[in-house]
């Protein structure tokens, strides 16, 4: 309300100055036809009296007549323009400021955040932090998030091995390499409830020998089982991630999200532009970083933010190098072809990042298989429709090796 009241005064007071300078006095003196015959009345009285027509008495009265003529006829001249003039520079004046409050308007709606209370940068922090600490536990989350989710089982013997892996671990519910195999077989067929108790079981078998990555993908379970929420018990994992490993990528990624959520912008911006700086493109938090900072850059006011440009990952080594030149040209092919092929079937079947897939499309168009690099291509593209950075990655690489 303070800021429509302070705009309102400033445009009116802009108004109002606009208003005092078209309305400012004429000249007195405005030429007309009436005007000029009264003038030439006065110089005909001078030559009539010079001969003798009319006597100086009359010649006075005259002149005394058409001279307030002459005022009368500027007096209503004068108060007519004036009257004019301020009609005039009344609704202009009007105009200006319905003009400027409508332009106001309309920038706050398109800017500006309507409906946001004004408060002082140290109450909104202190805001933020209630916020903070007063979310929603993941049991919480778990309840307005409804149904637990379908439990999924696969067809055929991919199917058949699954439920054996479930059986063994009931069985032997301390088994840790069956523990970490199920964990990852549930949350890749989409069974994340189940695959949160696994991870969770993992993590209490291990004690105090888990690894921060073993925190972290159970944070990651947790997150994604709410739907992207960071609540205080993954908050609590990511923290002893980071704790064991401080230059863990995806922890940070999952921090800077979480201050997001509770309205701090800035603390997240400061996270991920580290992020993008020291991490490498093939990261899987890269890519999804990269599709949300610029919007996350206007909420905390970075005005002067850029989007650093996108460097593929390099090619082999100096040491790759040395050790393929010492190959016949028929070994370098058969080496490449193989690397490439292992590369191509992995990412078929257990997916990767967008730079893989780049370093995929450049290495086919290096063996000139162009037409398995444009299947590679769009098979990419189908996986990361959703993600405008990715496909920035991969059409770079497709126009690389001329497929754009």
């Amino acid at each position: 309300m303070i800021f429509w009241v302070i705009t309102f005064l400033i445009c009116a007071l802009i108004s109002i100055f606009f208003y005092r300078t078209i309305t400012q006095e004429a000249p007195d003196i405005v030429p007309n036809s009436d005007l000029e015959v009264y003038k030439d009345q006065l110089v005909n009285i001078d030559k009539e009296l010079s001969r003798g027509i009319i006597a100086i008495d009359e010649a006075e009265r005259i002149k005394a007549e058409v001279s307030r003529r002459i005022l009368e006829l500027d007096k209503r001249k004068k108060f007519a323009l004036k009257k004019e003039t301020k009609v005039s520079g009344l609704i202009l004046s009007t105009i200006f400021l319905l003009i400027l409050v409508a332009g106001g308007s309309f920038i706050y709606q398109e800017f500006g955040a309507p409906g946001y209370e004004n408060i002082s940068q140290s109450q909104r922090i202190k805001n933020a932090n209630e916020l903070l600490k007063g979310r929603a536990t993941q049991g919480k989350l778990l309840q307005d998030r409804g149904n637990h989710q379908n439990f999924k089982t696969p067809e055929g013997n991919y199917g058949e091995l699954v439920k054996k892996l479930r059986q063994k671990v009931a069985e032997r519910p301390t088994d840790l390499e069956g523990l970490k195999l199920l964990a990852g077989i549930e949350a890749k067929i989409g069974n994340i409830d189940e695959a949160v108790k696994a991870q969770q079981q993992f993590l209490q078998v291990l004690g105090d020998s888990a690894s921060d990555l073993d925190f972290f993908n159970y944070a990651d379970l947790l997150i994604n089982q709410v739907d992207g929420i960071v609540s205080p018990e993954a908050e609590k994992a990511l923290r002893t991630a980071l704790r064991i490993n401080p230059q863990n990528g995806g922890a940070k990624y999952y921090i800077g999200l979480m201050l997001a959520q509770n309205d701090r912008p800035d603390l997240a911006l400061r996270l991920w532009k580290q992020l993008l700086k020291i991490d490498k493109l093939d990261a899987p938090w890269i890519p999804l970083i990269r599709d949300d900072i610029e919007r996350l850059a206007v909420l905390a006011g970075d005005t002067k933010f850029e989007l650093p440009s996108i460097e593929l990952t390099p090619g082999p080594t100096a040491e790759d190098v040395d050790n393929a030149s010492q190959m016949s040209n028929e070994e370098r092919q058969e080496m490449i072809r193989g690397m490439v092929s292992r590369l191509s079937e992995r990412l078929s079947t257990d997916g990767g990042s967008p730079n893989e897939w780049a370093r995929l499309i450049n290495a086919l168009g290096v063996l000139g298989e162009f037409q398995n690099a444009r299947s590679a291509w769009k098979q990419a593209k189908n996986i990361f429709t959703e993600s405008p950075s990715s496909l920035e990655i991969l059409n770079t690489a497709a126009q690389n090796i001329g497929l754009k």
